[in-house]
């Protein structure tokens, strides 16, 4: 497989039903996320644990807590996009959302791309208006809380 662009990629809200498996993610309805313009990063980094022994003096490094991250998606902001209504509603409650992001990858012009699940709370829905030669932009934060479930294309 070669590396692929971006372009092409995207990003869906699905609802609080409990999910852990491909199977369970796939279970549920999805809205996809209209004008997306970045969908920052995403994936699991163990915190670090360190340790300082007194006799050698050595910091000796340990894997903690694994964190799957906060992703800042970037949309052009369009107020009749079903899937950013509901990313704005998402941040005023306090429940996990079911996430998909399918990139464009497959392997063949029959194929199927990379998925990806989690779930996660949308922490932010900011906007940006910036200056006259700007598109008015809105930056959701995503605090992602599972595991990823990462399907490879075929």
């Amino acid at each position: 497989m070669t590396v692929n662009a971006a372009g092409g990629s995207k990003f869906y809200i699905g609802t609080t039903q409990a999910a852990a498996s491909q199977a369970e993610f796939e279970a549920d309805t999805y809205t996809e996320v209209g004008e997306v313009e970045n969908l920052g990063e995403f994936g699991d980094q163990a915190n670090i644990i360190t340790f300082a022994s007194l006799a050698d003096t050595r910091v000796r490094k340990f894997k903690g807590a694994r964190d799957a991250g906060t992703m800042d998606v970037v949309v052009g902001d369009d107020p009749l996009n079903a899937g950013q209504d509901a990313m704005v509603a998402a941040e005023g409650q306090p429940n996990d959302y079911n996430f998909k992001v399918e990139l464009n990858d497959p392997t063949s012009l029959s194929g199927t791309p990379s998925v990806f699940y989690f779930r996660g709370k949308v922490l932010s829905k900011r906007m940006n208006v910036g200056d006259v030669n700007n598109v008015v932009r809105r930056t959701f934060q995503v605090g992602v809380n599972s595991a990823i479930v990462e399907i490879d294309p075929t």
